[in-house]
């Protein structure tokens, strides 16, 4: 009896300890999550991604307006003293706001710029071949510039009766209130700056690619187990009510996992890029010669430890919330396309901006094309004073992490955290702003979204597509006679249609 005990023990140990399940080694949308699949099937992420989307997502990358993306990249960390010192030459970036094209230094008011709806509705198929829209563009951008001519000119007064900014504690505290209401910060799943605050700067993000930077060590630990531990959910009868029968993540109530999905498939994305772009310093006895004598290379046995069984038990799963957040973020796009269709994506390059509109469209047409979406509608669900409470804590809870991503000390690192955070809680206020208990409910007319968001959100979604492309790449790596076998069974496929024909 103890025998065969044991070696159903072996078997299930070499199951769980696989990053894929053999003759399932590829992914699909399951009930709730993700699940393995045959790679045979139609319907599988990686096929989605791998065959349609990837590299039309990598043409859209490359446009002027999605590669420059703004953010402050000083701000200090608010939770703890850090240090802000890179370990390698590969972790600093270069600010490029003298790169920047014209169209997009102006001003955040206009730096989304939209055909109205009478417009749109007048021709949807010329939408793009109206001058008018661009002209009041131009003429918009002169303004401003006469605008800041005599904001300066009015300043000089402030010296003979200078302006009382005073304010008392409880004054400020309703004035918070008050913006917190008239600005719908329930519905800001981060915490971004303006366009226009001190400290802004432009980076052009594919001259920063995310990649392995040598930032390790108690820095970036400390940023995780923050992340993990003090930001995580703590369970609650009210709305965790099968957590005592099973005391883990699946016995928290759906948006809660949903919540740890999106976090440990950040995580495991920005391990997969590190892994996919791994760094072999030279040899120490080079010295300074040999500084630019090291290898960039695919570690696959990294990549085979983080997402089995040898860490942790949770590693397989790990790998699957990655395409859980491409799930999600795929159905923002598709909610926002109606608002992303009436973009002019302005630069002031008349032909680089009519590819930019059309490479978006070509997206979008893929996108819609797909059947298994998320589904956000079966989120905070129920009592209403229920789910508008736990979409606050699940929401607070985002932008506490967004603001984690400046404790993070080396610049490429941090850089990459803040544009995937803005990317994710973009997605978030997608989804969920049309919610019953929403701030934008009451008057759809007023959703809108920065430049930044737009770039923060299809930036995200590219980290995300380049990371089931690597993992496709590892899979070959690890199980070369499954792409085999794969490649029969499409064979077969052929085959024995042209029988049936």
């Amino acid at each position: 009896m103890r025998e065969p005990i044991l070696l159903l023990l072996l078997v299930l140990l070499v199951i769980v300890g696989a990053q894929f399940e053999p003759g399932r080694l590829c992914f699909c949308k399951g009930d709730e999550a993700v699940e393995p699949c045959d790679c045979s099937q139609t319907r599988t992420i990686d096929r989605l991604n791998n065959d349609r989307i990837f590299e039309k997502v990598q043409k859209l990358l490359k446009k002027d307006f999605f590669r420059f993306y703004k953010v402050n990249m000083d701000k200090t960390c608010p939770f703890w003293a850090d240090e802000r010192q890179c370990g390698t030459n590969q972790c600093g970036i270069a600010f490029c706001d003298d790169e920047v094209p014209a169209g997009l230094r102006r001003r955040n008011a206009v730096n989304m710029v939209r055909r109205s709806s009478h417009e749109s509705n007048l021709n949807h198929n010329n939408r793009w071949n109206d001058t008018t829209t661009l002209t009041v563009v131009q003429e918009e951008a002169k303004e401003e510039v006469k605008e800041e001519t005599t904001e300066k000119c009015a300043d000089a007064g402030n010296n003979i009766d200078p302006m009382d900014r005073t304010l008392k504690d409880d004054e400020k505290r309703q004035l918070d209130a008050m913006d917190h209401h008239d600005d719908g910060l329930e519905d800001k799943f981060c915490e971004i700056e303006d366009d226009e605050s001190d400290g802004m700067h432009y980076v052009d993000l594919s001259k920063n690619p995310e990649r392995y930077t040598g930032y390790a060590g108690k820095s970036p630990q400390r940023v995780w187990k923050s992340i993990y531990e003090e930001n995580c959910f703590k369970p609650d009868p009210k709305f965790d009510k099968n957590f005592l029968t099973n005391p883990s993540n699946f016995g928290m109530c759906l948006e809660k996992r949903v919540f740890y999905r999106l976090i440990s498939g950040l995580h495991s994305a920005i391990t997969i890029s590190i892994a996919a772009y791994n760094y072999k310093p030279p040899p120490p006895s080079l010295g300074q010669f040999g500084s630019q004598m090291g290898t960039w290379f695919r570690n696959t046995e990294m990549f085979a430890g983080r997402f089995g069984t040898k860490w942790s038990w949770e590693g397989p799963q790990r790998l699957r919330n990655v395409y859980f957040i491409y799930l999600l973020e795929l159905r923002a796009l598709l909610k926002a396309a109606p608002y992303l269709q009436n973009e002019l994506f302005y630069t002031g390059n008349d032909q680089e901006d009519a590819e930019t509109r059309k490479a978006v469209e070509e997206l979008l047409e893929e996108i819609r094309a797909y059947p298994d979406h998320f589904d956000e509608s079966e989120m905070f669900t129920g009592v209403e004073s229920h789910a508008r409470a736990l979409r606050e804590e699940f929401r607070s809870h985002f932008v506490n992490i967004s603001r984690i991503m400046d404790c993070v000390e080396c610049d490429k690192c941090r850089l990459w955290g803040k544009v995937q955070t803005h990317g994710m809680g973009t997605a978030l206020k997608i989804l969920f702003s049309d919610l019953p208990h929403s701030h934008y409910k009451q008057d759809s007319s007023r959703f809108q979204l920065t430049r930044n968001e737009v770039v923060a959100l299809l930036q995200s979604f590219g980290r995300y597509s380049s990371s089931i492309m690597e993992v496709d790449n590892f899979r070959k790596d690890m199980y070369p006679e499954g792409q085999q076998q794969t490649s029969k069974s499409k064979d077969s496929r052929k085959n024995s249609k042209k029988v049936d024909l």
